[in-house]
């Protein structure tokens, strides 16, 4: 095998398709569950606004395996230096089974640790967001909430930031502590603060994109929901096999990692990715992998 790709989400299948189409032997290891499973809607992608992630992510893998290449529904669970002389990398997966290749694709992305609010989990993607160019517009001169509590910087930003599309923004500190600084923005974008910890938040009936959110001395009904996760990068198989880390991320260049034939696109080395950016990502790691097999050949 050319090229073994694991994760088999926006990243991941561009890289498939771009090497499959370069006539090179590609794995896609992909055990369904990408970042945005959770979403109805992807938004900035030409020419298919609206369109259901799963929909469009089913269609490029079909187009994958009109290419050529190959899809194994599992999971990945190890990848070491492979002790066959024709490969550099063994992934081993659930099923037992391992794959070797010369060239191996990270692309398992992110997980999204949201608040530990009742709730929260079940209305995620469908009435509780956190990227305001992803669902800004959607929910532009609405009467918004942000509610925090685990990603404060980006819970920050993102209140200020709420405010070019929402006609009133209410802030659920839930926990965070506003600096200063942050507070006299916050008073002169007119971001209302409410201090007191989110106890639960529900659908309301008001519109399918309305949210109750509850505090131990009040309920109140708001016409769209945004909070800020913890970005944790699903990374694990790149740090056991010994990839550089700056600043808490693998670091890369051009997609390659620190160690040869291993290399990175999308969420897992960059948290603020949409689908068209992780799919340019992933498309520019697998022509990088293809030229880099096509100088190896030369040599």
């Amino acid at each position: 095998m050319d090229v073994t790709i694991i994760g088999g989400g926006f990243a991941g299948t561009a890289a498939a398709i771009n090497l499959a189409r370069a006539n090179r032997s590609v794995c896609l290891i992909d055990e369904g569950k990408p970042r945005n499973r959770f979403s109805e809607h992807a938004h900035g992608i030409l020419g298919l606004d609206s369109i259901k992630p799963a929909e469009l992510l089913s269609r490029a893998h079909e187009e994958f395996v009109s290419f050529g290449g190959t899809i194994l529904p599992q999971r990945a669970i190890k990848l070491t230096e492979s002790h066959d002389s024709d490969f550099r990398w063994s992934v081993q997966l659930t099923g037992g089974e391992a794959v070797q290749s010369s060239h191996v694709l990270v692309a398992t992305g992110i997980t999204d640790v949201l608040p530990d609010v009742p709730g929260l989990p079940e209305l995620w993607g469908k009435r509780v967001f956190h990227c305001p160019y992803c669902h800004g517009y959607e929910v532009r001169g609405t009467n918004l909430a942000v509610i925090g509590g685990e990603n404060p910087g980006f819970t920050f930003h993102i209140s200020k930031l709420l405010t070019k599309w929402a006609a009133k923004v209410t802030f659920f500190a839930n926990g965070l502590e506003l600096p200063a600084e942050e507070h006299e923005l916050f008073t002169s974008l007119e971001i209302t603060v409410i201090e007191e910890p989110v106890v639960s938040v529900d659908a309301a009936d008001a519109s399918r994109s309305a949210v109750t959110i509850r505090t131990s001395n009040n309920e109140t009904t708001f016409e769209s929901c945004f909070t800020a996760p913890r970005f944790k990068p699903n990374d694990e198989l790149l740090r056991e096999a010994g990839c550089d880390v700056v600043d808490g991320w693998v670091h890369t260049e051009r997609g390659l990692t620190s160690q040869a034939g291993l290399w990175a696109a999308g969420n897992v080395i960059s948290s603020p990715d949409q689908v068209s950016q992780a799919a340019g990502a992933g498309a520019a790691a697998g022509i990088a992998i293809d030229q880099a097999l096509f100088a190896e050949s030369l040599l």
